[in-house]
């Protein structure tokens, strides 16, 4: 699924096509919404508690709506205090997005249904994809600032009722971290040495790939093609607009 950096960004030009005043007067909120269904990265939390997905089940999905099902006192968010309207908004942009990524871009290349079922190398290939998506997104600079400074300014109480307020406080703090990596390769080996393990590689050989870290994430973005990718971004922010 998508990385923190590209949640941030597409958030940020939803944003921008919407014009809606409930999200431009609460940015940082918005943004934490943007990423917040990954709180489960420090809560270790089951995956469909935050995304209202289940990935075992291969038919299409409606996490928005499964979302709004479970919990819905979150139908009306226009009654809901500032600025937990505007971190809604941010949310489903990440519910959409993963939803999107899952259906049109892992299963049909990467998934255990796909023409690469067989290749062990398949889910290194697909983190090598979300990081350089992640990492390109990042080189705008000016988007990333803004994003980092509007989450430094976040203040209200966010009434969300599956996610407690002293996660949401952590939370906060990964992600304005986060936010303020730069758009390079560095990050690159801790993420992807596990799941070069998971393939079935030695340690000499899994040394080998991370010191390829840009080969590696063009092989991966040559296995959807540039094109696609720019189709499924163009696409998913209108999706989530």
């Amino acid at each position: 699924m998508p990385s923190l950096g590209s949640h941030l960004v597409v958030a940020r030009r939803v944003a921008r096509l919407l014009g809606r005043a409930v999200i431009d007067a609460d940015r940082g909120a918005y943004y934490l919404g943007a990423t917040a269904p990954d709180i489960r990265v420090i809560t270790r939390r089951d995956r469909s508690e935050t995304h209202f997905y289940d990935l075992d089940d291969f038919g299409p999905q409606d996490s928005v709506g499964r979302m709004a099902r479970a919990h819905p006192e979150l139908s009306r968010p226009a009654d809901l205090p500032r600025p937990t309207p505007a971190f809604l908004a941010g949310y489903v942009t990440h519910l959409v997005m993963d939803e999107r990524y899952i259906e049109r871009i892992y299963r049909s290349e990467f998934g255990e249904r796909s023409h690469r079922a067989g290749d062990p190398r398949r889910d290194v290939l697909d983190r090598a994809l979300q990081y350089e998506m992640d990492r390109r997104e990042r080189e705008d600079t000016e988007a990333m600032e803004e994003i980092g400074a509007a989450l430094a300014a976040l203040g209200g109480e966010l009434h969300v009722p599956f996610l407690p307020a002293t996660e949401l406080a952590r939370w906060r703090e990964v992600v304005s971290e986060i936010a303020a990596q730069p758009p390079t390769y560095e990050r690159f080996p801790r993420m992807l040495r596990l799941h070069l393990g998971r393939a079935g590689l030695d340690e000499a050989a899994i040394e080998q790939e991370l010191a390829r870290g840009p080969e590696l994430a063009a092989e991966a973005l040559a296995c959807v093609t540039e094109e696609r990718m720019r189709a499924f971004w163009e696409e998913t922010t209108e999706a989530c607009a």
